[in-house]
């Protein structure tokens, strides 16, 4: 079988063997019948003596012609063009079947690549959050806090310092995941969790450290 291109398609040359052996498949050229000197057949496809030279010198290892010096090219078997033909054929679907699998498998490697990226991402994501999630602080509501009597949702602790309440313990009493409408009251003892600087805000909010927005928390501007 030929050698084809680089990218799998048939060679200019290999073409344009075929388009000559199809020609005597379909009669249009009889064998024993000389056809066009290289020159003259340089000229009808448009290329350089030496891609023609190329092509008669495969159909010539085909038994498809023969070429004489002095004479020019002579069909010499039917049968020897068909099989030719045939090889052709196969050869440039197998050429466009691995071109194909090379897109693919460069597709294949690209999304490798995006998918190998996206997990990374992902592990360093989820490594910082457990690494959040693991930092519980408890921290004890005063009497003189400004956050005596408001409600979770009114205290708006997540948005001032981005530490979540995950719990609240009064007295004996342990409130898993509480509703935004609990009140706080003094004692109590609030879990949250978050970054170390959300804590920290969270602390100095609750301590009284940090006065309550204007018009929040009840108190008046």
């Amino acid at each position: 079988m030929a050698k084809r291109k680089r990218g799998g398609g048939p060679s200019r040359y290999e073409e344009i063997a075929a388009d000559i052996a199809n020609r005597v498949v379909n009669h249009e050229y009889q064998e024993g019948e000389r056809i066009f000197g290289r020159s003259s057949l340089a000229g009808v496809y448009r290329v350089s003596p030496e891609t023609i030279r190329r092509a008669i010198a495969l159909l010539h290892s085909h038994g498809v012609v023969r070429a004489v010096a002095g004479t020019g090219i002579i069909i010499l078997s039917e049968q020897a063009a068909a099989k030719y033909l045939e090889e052709f054929q196969l050869g440039s679907a197998l050429g466009k079947l691995q071109a194909e699998l090379a897109d693919l498998l460069a597709e294949r490697r690209r999304l490798d690549q995006a998918i190998e990226e996206a997990l990374e991402r992902a592990i360093h994501y989820t490594a910082g959050t457990l690494a959040t999630m693991r930092h519980v602080e408890e921290l004890s509501v005063p009497s003189g806090s400004p956050l005596v009597g408001e409600t979770l949702a009114s205290m708006a602790l997540r948005v001032r310092t981005g530490a979540t309440v995950i719990a609240v313990v009064r007295g004996a009493e342990e409130l898993y995941s509480p509703g935004p409408g609990l009140r706080l009251t003094a004692g109590d003892l609030l879990m949250l969790v978050g970054s170390q600087e959300a804590r920290e805000k969270a602390r100095a909010l609750v301590e009284g450290r940090e006065a309550p927005a204007a018009g929040e928390g009840g108190i008046e501007p």
